[in-house]
């Protein structure tokens, strides 16, 4: 399994969880339903540099602790070994397993955690689809990549 940190480095502890770094701006926490806060646990999947370039500064607003997977087979592991994360973002195109046999697989084996399945990357727009933690899949979208965070904060519930 690989985790990385955001500049590409490979820690010498595996699965350590990497927090992004802070910025001004990203100072609260998102708000849960009930009213607490929550820093967020994301896993990241996605086997490009230059894409994870331009994932990682529209995560920063949520202050989030992040892991980082290049291949399906991290992927899985990752999210079947705990602890549990509020979140998922893969790429539609990992190396085998892809992100969609992942997310089939995972919700046979019972875990909920929400997933985004980025399908494609157009300048600041991103085509996704979602499935939130009862397993449905919602239709495919486009989003502003300047409005990923707010999007994330949504489905950001308990991890299961």
């Amino acid at each position: 399994m690989e985790v990385f940190a955001q500049d590409g480095r490979t820690p010498d502890d595996r699965g350590k969880v990497l927090t992004l770094e802070s910025r001004p701006h990203s100072s609260r926490a998102p708000i849960r339903r009930d009213g607490s806060q929550v820093t967020p646990r994301l896993l990241l999947a996605e086997a490009d540099r230059a894409a994870r370039g331009l994932l990682l500064p529209w995560l920063g607003d949520l202050g989030a602790e992040i892991v980082e997977a290049r291949d399906g087979d991290s992927l899985e592991q990752t999210l079947l070994a705990g602890p549990r994360f509020h979140l998922v973002i893969a790429s539609a195109r990992l190396p085998e397993p892809s992100a969609l046999q992942v997310l089939a697989r995972v919700r046979r084996q019972g875990v909920t955690t929400p997933f985004i399945v980025v399908t494609s990357v157009h300048g600041n727009m991103l085509r996704i689809f979602m499935s939130d933690s009862e397993g449905t899949v919602l239709s495919s979208r486009m989003v502003d990549g300047h409005n990923l965070a707010s999007l994330i904060t949504g489905m950001i519930d308990n991890p299961r």
